[in-house]
């Protein structure tokens, strides 16, 4: 297990490491350092901007990354390998609220300021000025392009990277837009290679929020808003509706959706803090996996058992647990007040009251993940807030329950291995669990004091870089941790 030193940088996301999980891009300000990772970190490189970066992304490939800068109204792509390569991309008229690749390293899509339109620019194709006319709708308005500028697709619902596009999988050969048109919600599909409009359809949604590609590119998923009465409608590509998944019985809707790795599930929450996971073929409910009755029992005298159980509490001495040195049988008893009675638990608490006349929004599973191997589903109920339930879904029952002291911020699966990362409130260590073990890691130079600010808390995130040999570990808005655990921890 090798731990950096704290890392200071002023943008902390995913998009730090490269999709290859060979090079890290840390911003300062105005400057930009480029890093190697393999065999060890390496200063490969360092730009100066004439204004602060805003974002940063790595292409498909990895050999070349965009830059954002805080004017808003100019980018620029830079070479991994030629420190002279640069392409400079520029909107004066509307200005540039967000940037990001297109599935190859051919585009980059622009979303503007201030006009509900997608500018597609070629990294690659050389072309002079041109004065393109947007359309009828906006006065025959002209603007000025630089010599990359290729396409436009009019009439984007959301100006953002987060919300109304989907690549398809594999390779992304195609991507589903949300346009908002004629007064409803219509998802138009497009081919990445050339950008030509390949189909279109209305939606039956009132309020469209996202839309995903199914993983085996057959379907189009779109979520409604997300309000309580949230919907997911599942679409052909020819635009025929196929199922709709709705609020369960009287309780308000679907708060997050996810499919495993797989294919196999389309698995959501919803805020009666029940995740249910649904058949991808029939689009039937199979499973319910409700955390109250994995925890919670009205019988007073009973106790918990799992197949197997590993406890990890920041407070103590002995972080490094195996599961052969803490158990003798193969199943153990646990009780989960008698260990932790500060967390007030009430185990006899009334969980038969099905009144959805008194539905408690305070209640929900806003977090969960599955391995890359779509076994284990590991979540975390706002109810039981310092406890991930791990489920096994090839056997559709609980197998590992990690009890922590204090409440989890963050947590995710390795892309690649059955190791799972966890950062907790007011804590100095790193958490990491295999089905095998468990540990905790200090973190060098830090102290309590460090995580007691609550906006510490809310900025701790973790991100695996692609190939799963990385872990950056945001532990403040400006600063992070780059680890390598290895294939054993």
């Amino acid at each position: 297990m090798n731990i950096s030193q704290i890392i200071n940088s002023s943008i902390i996301s995913k998009n730090n490491f490269s999709p290859n999980g060979q090079y890290l891009l840390v911003p300062k300000g105005k400057s930009l350092l480029l890093y190697a990772l393999n065999p060890s970190i390496q200063k490969k490189n360092k730009m100066i901007f004439n204004s602060n970066i805003n974002y940063i992304e790595f292409s498909p490939s990895s050999l070349y990354f965009i830059v954002l800068l805080s004017k808003v109204q100019e980018c620029y792509i830079k070479s991994i390998s030629k420190n002279d390569f640069e392409i400079k991309i520029k909107e004066s008229l509307f200005g540039i609220k967000s940037v990001t690749w297109s599935s190859n390293d051919t585009y980059i899509l622009v979303f503007l300021n201030t006009y509900s339109a997608l500018h597609i620019f070629s990294t690659k194709d050389e072309y002079e000025n041109i004065e393109e006319e947007l359309d009828d709708n906006n006065n025959n308005n002209i603007s000025k392009y630089n010599k990359n500028f290729k396409y436009i697709i009019s009439n984007i619902k959301y100006q953002n990277l987060s919300q109304g596009i989907s690549f398809s999988y594999n390779g992304g050969e195609f991507i589903a837009i949300l346009i908002r048109k004629q007064i409803k919600d219509w998802i138009e599909i497009y081919d990445t290679n050339n950008y030509e409009l390949s189909g279109s359809f209305v939606c039956n949604s009132i309020n469209s929020e996202n839309i995903f590609w199914s993983k085996d590119n057959t379907f189009i998923l779109v979520q409604e808003n997300s309000n309580y009465d949230s919907k997911l409608f599942i679409y052909s590509l020819s635009g025929n509706l196929i199922s709709i998944l709705e609020p369960y019985k009287n309780y308000p809707g679907i708060i997050k959706f996810n499919i495993s790795p797989n294919g196999h599930y389309m698995t959501a929450s919803y805020y009666d803090n029940i995740i249910r996971l649904y058949h991808y073929l029939s689009f039937k409910l199979c499973k319910e996996i409700n955390p109250n009755n994995l925890l919670i029992s009205n019988d007073k005298n009973k106790k918990f058992i799992f197949e197997k159980t590993v406890i990890l509490v920041e407070n103590t001495q002995k972080d490094d647990i195996n599961f052969q040195h803490l158990f003798d049988k193969e199943k153990e008893l646990f009780n989960i007040e008698s260990t932790f009675p500060k967390k007030n638990f009430n185990i006899n608490e009334n969980n038969n009251n099905n009144n959805n006349n008194n539905i408690s929004l305070n209640n929900y599973i806003s977090n969960f993940t599955y391995s890359f191997n779509s076994q284990y589903l590991a979540f975390v109920s706002s109810k039981f807030p310092h406890i991930i339930l791990i489920y096994d879904i090839t056997a559709f029952k609980l197998s590992f329950l990690l009890v922590f002291e204090n409440n989890i911020i963050d947590f995710i699966w390795s892309p690649s291995s059955l190791q799972l990362v966890i950062c907790t409130e007011n804590s100095i260590k790193i958490y990491f669990f295999q089905p095998q073990r468990a540990k905790g890691f200090k973190l060098p130079n830090i102290n309590n004091n460090d995580f007691i600010n609550e906006k510490n808390k809310s900025e701790k995130k973790v991100f695996f870089s692609s190939d799963g040999k990385k872990v950056l570990y945001k532990y403040n808005k400006f600063s992070f941790f780059l680890i390598e655990p290895g294939n054993d921890i």
